[in-house]
């Protein structure tokens, strides 16, 4: 999934208001250049202790960044899937909630 106004966006945009690079970025955050570049193409997500360390990094609180994922997560991808595969994750105990219906 990608937006225009997701986490990618804001990690881009801040970096380039401290005036950082990308490798400057992930030298403070101590992650390779590599992984920023995922994160601001929204290939990827920082993990909570990734998302800590480039919140400081950014000079941005760690909520505004959860509030812009979060805000991500509404808009989730349509995936179709077959009955079988429906039957078979069942099986194994997961839940599959289908869309229009009652959870």
């Amino acid at each position: 999934m990608r937006r225009a106004d997701g986490l990618g966006q804001l990690i881009r945009k801040q970096r380039k208001m401290l005036g950082l690079t990308q490798s400057e970025l992930a030298e403070r955050t101590g992650v390779s250049k590599s992984a920023i570049a995922k994160w601001e193409t929204d290939a990827g997500l920082p993990d909570r202790n990734n998302l800590s360390r480039l919140s400081a990094a950014l000079e941005t609180p760690v909520s505004e960044l959860y509030k812009v994922m979060e805000g991500s997560a509404e808009e989730p991808e349509e995936v179709n899937i077959t009955s079988g595969v429906i039957a078979t994750l069942e099986a194994y105990g997961y839940t599959v909630i289908r869309p229009g219906k009652d959870k």
